[in-house]
């Protein structure tokens, strides 16, 4: 059986039931293998209320699907020697000068902030009393009042968790290196990642603001009653064991004056998320072979538990160090990370293999038990003839 017969086989049958169970909206898939697109389909629909059909083309919000293409942004700008990894963020930002634990000096690095071992966090994953929603620092999903440059004099307001490269935490690392490219560029984040990002690579329905939501996915959450709109500057709890709660708002993706997000504003399509995938599995000529391969090399190993036990993290998402500790039929070597809104990918070098799955469904679509059926058939496809 071929690739395409083996997963479309499958594949309709694991999204209707999802939907059917009311684990999300509406979902597409698109599936690469070789290079050559294998497999691409929605289901659903976009907007429940007015019955909008999902279609492969659909945009989303982004969520966290933003921070791999504003970690090939500075990559790339790293390989023009416009930043160096080594580099302490001050030279850009030189009033962004958080101070340790205990209230020392530190210095952060380009690599730390990329890394997510800057000593930073999310306010999402602390209690309601915790120091970043005590000092209204925005996560860069919600709706405030105030622009970048306030966001980070309020995030460096607040000692760090730990000193700079002594450990892991997913964090607001990649909205400081958003200022950076700005700053180091000359350029308006939203335009300094299209050249360098998502012009090159065809992204033509990705951004930061778009100009109307005719074409956006609506977005819902998951409850006990099944999937519910999420509203303005809602808080959704996280699933049991992330911790914490996201403030969502959804009309943010069409606010101009929203600032841009590094680490989560854009919005983006399926196929445009297939093509920077893609970039980062073949280095597509964007960059030199010794960044490319850094993407994949785990800076963080396992005992960071990035995303469970055997996984370690790189540039732009986990890196899997141990195959058999997660159980998991993905290689060693497999990049992958998700989004709050509903979205989870991987990328195995390996088996030449690129998934993205996005969804409209908080949290389902990012990590729920659709994020394995759609692994698993995928690797049973491979297995009964993908290659």
């Amino acid at each position: 059986m071929q690739a395409e017969d083996a997963l479309n086989a499958s594949l309709p049958g694991i999204f209707d039931q999802a939907i059917a169970q009311g684990r999300v909206v509406g979902a597409v898939c698109v599936v690469a293998h070789q290079g050559k697109l294998c497999h691409a389909s929605a289901h659903g629909f976009a907007d429940r209320e007015s019955q909008r059909p999902m279609l492969p083309n659909t945009g989303f919000r982004l969520s966290s699907l933003t921070k791999p293409i504003v970690t090939l942004a500075v990559l790339r700008l790293v390989a023009d020697g416009v930043i160096a990894l080594d580099a302490p963020v001050t030279q850009w930002l030189p009033e962004f000068t958080p101070t340790g634990p205990q209230g020392e000096e530190v210095s952060i690095t380009i690599h730390q902030l990329l890394t997510h071992t800057a000593g930073l966090g999310y306010g999402f994953n602390q209690q309601s009393d915790g120091p970043y929603l005590s000092a209204g620092i925005s996560d860069g999903l919600d709706h405030v009042d105030f622009d970048l440059t306030e966001n980070l004099r309020r995030l460096s307001s607040v000692p760090l968790f730990y000193r700079p490269g002594e450990s892991w935490g997913y964090s607001l690392g990649i909205d400081v290196l958003g200022a950076v490219i700005e700053k180091a560029t000359g350029k308006p984040l939203a335009q300094a990642v299209a050249e360098q990002v998502t012009l090159p690579l065809g992204m033509h329905h990705s951004g930061f603001v778009t100009a109307g939501l005719d074409n956006i996915a609506v977005a819902y959450a998951n409850s006990e009653h099944g999937p519910v709109l999420i509203g303005e500057n809602v808080d959704i709890p996280l699933p049991e064991g992330f911790g914490g709660s996201v403030r969502f708002s959804p009309s943010r993706v069409t606010d101009s004056k929203a600032f841009p997000s590094g680490g989560a504003g854009m919005y983006g399509c399926a196929p445009d998320m297939l093509n920077l995938l893609e970039a980062l599995r073949t280095g597509s000529g964007l960059l030199p072979a010794s960044l490319q391969s850094a993407i994949y090399h785990p800076h963080c190993g396992p005992e960071a538990q990035c995303a469970g036990p055997g996984w370690g993290f790189g540039y732009g998402g986990a890196v899997l160090i141990d195959p058999e500790a997660t159980g998991t039929p993905q290689s060693a070597g497999t990049l992958c990370w998700g989004g709050v809104y509903g979205h989870n990918w991987f990328v195995d070098r390996h088996n030449d293999l690129t998934v993205v799955l996005m969804t409209n469904t908080a949290y389902e679509g990012m990590c729920g038990q659709l994020t394995l059926e759609v692994r698993d058939a995928v690797y049973a496809a491979l297995n009964s003839g993908l290659a």
